[in-house]
């Protein structure tokens, strides 16, 4: 049985979003479209016309993709909203308009012969709206902005160093797009060559504990009844679903902002409180991390934290993997130099 909950709204009549249910015993469906026609032929007011890409489950989909593989990914619940809620005017359909703004600072400073370009830049809508960075930043021009950038590097070299000119301190804004299944934009790979043109450093995060190494052992205490949130570390969520209970949160693989936090602390307070609030949010008692920087945004920083989201932190911590091993050893530890007080033990 596949339970399906999809978004549902009309600019013109509804006060309020909501998600409508469907339950389906045979989900016999090619791909995500089919099921789109399925349920407008039970609601003829379903609306997604011109609609490419939603996000399922908060990660994004291409609408021909095989249904099968989704819910290979997803489990037997699938939760579908457009590409930002917020800007949706017709169920599935959204305004657009702060996309194609974008374009035409594209045409404003490199010139006309970019106009021809524009069937490739409508292509990167769900790039455009696969960050949050524009809830903090007006003028971020998009994830979309860095592949189109690379495409017009190809197509014009003549304007190479135009066209680096106008992205190179958007950059560093950058967050990895969420996408279900595969990335059909190549993002990452153009965002290291982008990288590279604009001769920046490789900015890599060093594992505090290779979680994958750990093998099976008595520890000495049970962690069996807390609720663990795991933040961007695949290899750390698996080893906590075997000793305790794993709280998984929607931004848990999101970029926490210490490379923006270099230049514009501002924006980057405000991605790392979207996260640990999410976190937070989730059940959890406490955040792993398994980084320095990852501690720093999230613990260190934690009247940043709290200040914007005018919210507390009650009761909530962070720990660092390697401490979490030495608990689970039964070692006594001194959180003193936590900001967050650790109320474990």
């Amino acid at each position: 049985m596949l339970e399906v909950e999809i978004y549902r709204y009309d600019i013109k009549m509804d006060w309020a979003s909501y998600f409508k249910p469907y339950i389906y015993k045979n989900a016999d469906f090619k791909d995500l479209k089919e099921l789109f026609y399925d349920i407008k032929k039970q609601d003829p007011y379903f609306e997604f016309k011109g609609v490419k890409f939603v996000k399922v489950n908060d990660c994004l989909v291409n609408l021909d993709e095989n249904f099968n593989e989704i819910l290979n990914k997803t489990g037997n619940f699938i939760k579908i909203s457009p590409l930002i809620e917020k800007r949706s005017i017709k169920d599935e359909i959204i305004n657009n308009d702060d996309f194609m703004g974008v374009f035409d600072e594209f045409s404003q400073n490199l010139g006309d012969e970019i106009l021809d370009e524009k069937d490739f830049y409508l292509n990167l809508e769900p790039l455009f709206y696969s960050s949050d960075i524009r809830d903090f930043k007006d003028d971020f021009l998009g994830n979309s902005a860095f592949v189109f950038a690379y495409n017009l590097i190809q197509k014009f070299p003549n304007k190479k160093e135009k066209i680096l000119d106008f992205i190179k301190d958007q950059i560093y804004y950058y967050q990895k797009p969420k996408f279900l299944l595969n990335d059909p934009f190549n993002t990452e790979n153009i965002i290291q060559n982008l990288r590279k043109m604009l001769n920046l450093k490789d900015f890599s995060k060093q594992k505090i504990v290779n979680f994958a190494d750990i093998k099976n052992k008595n520890f000495k205490t049970d962690f069996s009844q807390f609720n663990i949130a795991v933040y961007n570390d695949k290899d750390a969520r698996n080893f906590i679903k075997k000793i305790a209970n794993l709280k998984e949160f929607n931004s848990q693989e999101r970029d926490c902002g210490y490379e923006i936090y270099k230049f514009d602390k501002e924006v980057a307070i405000k991605v790392a409180s979207n996260i640990i609030f999410d976190a937070f949010d989730s059940g959890a008692d406490f955040l792993l991390v398994n980084n320095e920087s990852d501690f720093f945004m999230f613990d260190t920083l934690k009247k940043d934290l709290q200040y914007v989201k005018n919210r507390s932190l009650h009761d909530f911590y962070v720990l660092k993997s390697n401490e979490f091993l030495d608990l689970l050893d039964g070692k006594r530890l001194n959180f003193d130099s936590h900001k967050l007080k650790v109320g474990l033990l």
